[in-house]
């Protein structure tokens, strides 16, 4: 599927896989796309065309750099007519649905495809006990909490809590490695050091990241769809 499909009305939902999928861990997609397939889901991709949601120049204060982000995105959306956006990234979730004035469409994350999904995944687990971490969610969106917690059950994993979750949950610090390396590295130590499992699963690419450079911890690092394939 691609965008040949989309010229000629087939394609009505896009999956879309954010940045850090797209540029630095594609592994992340090649998963989602496999579960798209598995599932049957008619979609199709517009990786030289789509651009970043914007939700970082918002962050940062860079009102305009995003309304053109968001201008040129929803342009292109409309364009290829589409109806149904699924996305990887939590971020881009919360920015197509909460901040995009003008798209007129559903907006997915991968979580919430996969859930409606479970019943064509296999159940190869019995009881065997992960941790699971929520990545920052300031928006305190509910299904970016439940969504992967019930998956998990679903497929016969325990899923042990960390002493701060959900909204409550710490960041990963991911997002000061660039100009404070050691502060983020030390805030990921002071989470990875609260795990008792063998495993931490998490949906988010950036977090998954970030523990996986982490020195001086034995556990796995998974995201999401790893302990689906």
């Amino acid at each position: 599927m691609g965008l040949f499909d989309s010229f000629f009305g087939k394609g009505k939902v896009l999956y879309f896989p954010g940045c850090t999928p797209k540029y630095l861990d594609a592994q992340v997609q090649k998963r989602h796309e496999q579960l798209l397939k598995q599932f049957e889901i008619d979609y199709i991709t517009l990786p030289k065309e789509e651009v970043c949601c914007g939700r970082p120049a918002l962050d940062y204060g860079y009102v305009e750099d995003f309304n053109k982000l968001q201008q040129t995105n929803t342009d292109l959306f409309q364009a290829h007519k589409i109806k149904k956006i699924i996305t990887s990234c939590p971020s881009c979730y919360y920015t197509f649905k909460k901040k995009y004035e003008d798209l007129d469409m559903e907006i997915e994350h991968i979580s919430q495809t996969i859930l409606d999904n479970i019943d064509k995944i296999q159940k190869k687990y019995e009881g065997q006990k992960v941790t699971f971490f929520d990545p920052c969610n300031p928006y305190k969106l509910p299904e970016l909490y439940d969504n992967p917690r019930k998956i998990l059950e679903t497929l016969g994993l325990r899923v042990v809590d960390l002493p701060f979750t959900k909204e409550k949950s710490l960041c990963c610090g991911k997002s000061l490695q660039h100009i404070a390396p050691k502060v983020g590295t030390e805030m990921a130590n002071a989470i990875l050091k609260d795990v008792k499992t063998r495993t931490l699963i998490t949906t988010s690419t950036d977090c998954c990241l970030h523990f996986k450079e982490t020195p001086g911890h034995h556990i796995k690092i998974r995201e999401l769809s790893e302990v689906l394939l």
